[in-house]
């Protein structure tokens, strides 16, 4: 087995979780996950002593094995590592978007046990079960924040649609 060099990311604690949720406590860099892809393109040789103050609670822990290392470096300036976290973040919401859209959309239903009733799936509702699914708390990521975000991003969406043209 090779060798392997830990980069810490420091990112939210939300993003934190959803990575841990996905990936483990740590995630091995390799070319067939998204972030290892995305992470390989980003890293180099060039060594920068940097200043940053990071807090233990607020990185990630990413593997990288020394074939990689060897082969592109295993630093990444402060640009892209802002660039990484926002691509993080970016595929966090595209998650939870798609996961909104196929529970509303499929017109899910579930059990309200306090009035014995079956209900429809609604948009809070959706980012609820997705937020606890990854233990992330209201003080991390407010659903109704997440709710105002997501129906403008669908409005934005709907209006930048390229108009259909008659014939």
């Amino acid at each position: 087995m090779s060798e392997l060099i830990t980069l810490n990311i420091p990112l939210k604690s939300y993003l934190k979780k959803y990575l841990t949720q996905k990936y483990g406590n740590t995630h091995c860099v390799s070319r067939r996950s998204w972030l290892g892809r995305y992470l390989v393109d980003l890293l180099d040789k060039n060594y920068r002593k940097t200043k940053a103050d990071i807090k233990k609670e607020d990185f990630y822990p990413i593997s990288i094995p020394s074939s990689i290392v060897k082969e592109v470096g295993f630093d990444i300036s402060a640009t892209k590592l802002k660039h990484l976290v926002e691509m993080i973040d970016k595929v966090f919401l595209n998650d939870l978007y798609s996961y909104i859209e196929v529970s509303v959309g499929s017109n899910l239903k579930f059990y309200n046990e306090e009035y014995e009733s079956i209900n429809k799936q609604n948009t809070l509702r959706a980012i609820s079960q997705f937020l606890k699914f990854y233990t992330i708390t209201e003080d991390e990521k407010s659903p109704d924040s997440i709710y105002r975000t997501f129906y403008r991003d669908r409005k934005s969406d709907k209006n930048n649609e390229p108009q259909k043209q008659e014939a």
